[in-house]
């Protein structure tokens, strides 16, 4: 099967979220044999990733356009041209890796649709931007609508929020929960240890928070709730990790010491967050799939999560599930975690077998038999 898979190169390199998702889906469904993986992209993204990749996408295939991206997507939705074909003429299968359009000839085509959230009231702050994007989502999506053959989302709770407002596409959504990271599944390594100390954080116990702090991460809550745990845990500390928006730094920097912003983590260091956290709290807003509840679980973490949109159907029994709008239940939980070592010993143990079928390797599989179908 020849596979053209359009990719934001930006993000493969240090890649979170949709740009993990895409990277690790290529990857791995390359892997089989009857695969040959080409990739389309924007030729100044690649210029500035070509020297800091390694196989396999040092050595794929590319097809590269001279314009940016969102220049060359607007031309693709309201022109139709160039067709995929006049990348690669052997295309037989077109696959957009998050919600975009590359217009076909002949070759069939596949989307990855993350979510609705720019569709659902409260994922994100109301805002002129926001209206905006979601007008552009609404063209997208019409045309997405006339034109792929299959959409590609990552889970249940995703799939009936897309259909639900997109009710043409419902019968092509196929659900594919991602994958985690093979790092993960495995005990940290010293290689972390060097950051560890620099970040003060050896010996100490601390709250892990994945992701940042963001409206859609909740960080209104986090950044009220944590003095309130502080006061009660005397002797626990903050680590936030991942990028963060601006607007929250201040008010996290009035909370002091307690409160560690570590930045963007590489994988062999996240990993050794996870292990060392005597709590693991996702209390997202919203989350099309939410992966770092199932790396948490991976990496033997107690959790406390949201018991909103996908991480019900993803965590099962395996975490503390609380509402995302509530201060005392996410403080009561996250206590009750903390005081009951009993109950992180048996939330850690369901998590780890929670995790255990969520492979990319599994993900990659039931991609192959969408293309296998289209082919």
């Amino acid at each position: 099967m020849n596979i053209l898979a359009y990719v934001h190169l930006r993000n493969i390199v240090r890649s979170t979220g949709c740009g993990r998702v895409a990277r690790e889906l290529i990857e791995h469904v390359a892997r089989w044999s009857d695969v040959n993986m080409h990739i389309l992209g924007d030729r100044g993204d690649y210029l500035k990733i070509a020297d800091r990749v390694s196989k396999p996408w040092a050595s794929f295939p590319y097809h590269l356009f001279t314009k940016d991206t969102s220049r060359q997507q607007r031309e693709w939705v309201l022109l139709q041209q160039p067709t995929a074909e006049q990348f690669w003429p052997e295309a037989q299968i077109v696959h957009c890796t998050a919600e975009s359009y590359v217009p076909t000839a002949g070759s069939r085509l596949v989307v990855t649709v993350h979510d609705a959230a720019s569709f659902d009231r409260g994922a994100h702050p109301s805002s002129w931007c926001l209206a905006k994007q979601e007008l552009k989502w609404r063209v997208l999506y019409a045309m997405l609508a006339r034109k792929a053959d299959v959409f590609h989302t990552v889970s249940q709770f995703s799939a009936d929020r897309l259909a639900a407002v997109f009710p043409a596409i419902r019968s092509r959504l196929r659900v594919i929960h991602n994958g985690v990271s093979s790092l993960f599944f495995d005990p940290p390594s010293s290689a972390a240890e060097p950051f560890l100390e620099r970040a003060g954080l050896k010996g100490r116990r601390y709250i892990l928070l994945p992701g940042g702090l963001h409206y859609r991460k909740n960080a209104d809550l986090v950044l009220k709730a944590w003095p309130i745990l502080r006061e009660q845990f005397r002797d626990l500390t903050l680590v936030v990790a991942g990028h963060n928006n601006p607007e929250y730094l201040p008010l996290a920097a009035q909370l002091g010491a307690s409160v560690i912003l570590t930045g963007y983590v590489e994988d062999e260091q996240l990993r050794a967050l996870y292990h060392g956290a005597q709590v693991v709290w996702v209390p997202s807003r919203y989350e099309g799939f939410g992966i770092p509840v199932l790396e948490a679980m991976a990496c033997n973490a107690a959790v406390v999560a949201s018991n909103n949109s996908s991480i019900p159907e993803i965590s099962g029994d395996a975490a503390v599930l609380v509402s995302p709008y509530s201060i005392d239940e996410n403080v009561e939980a996250i206590g009750a975690v903390l005081n009951d070592g009993q109950l992180r010993a048996s939330l850690r143990e369901r998590g780890k077998k929670t995790a255990a079928p969520f492979t990319w390797n599994a993900a990659a599989a039931q991609l192959h038999e969408i293309y296998s179908g289209l082919a």
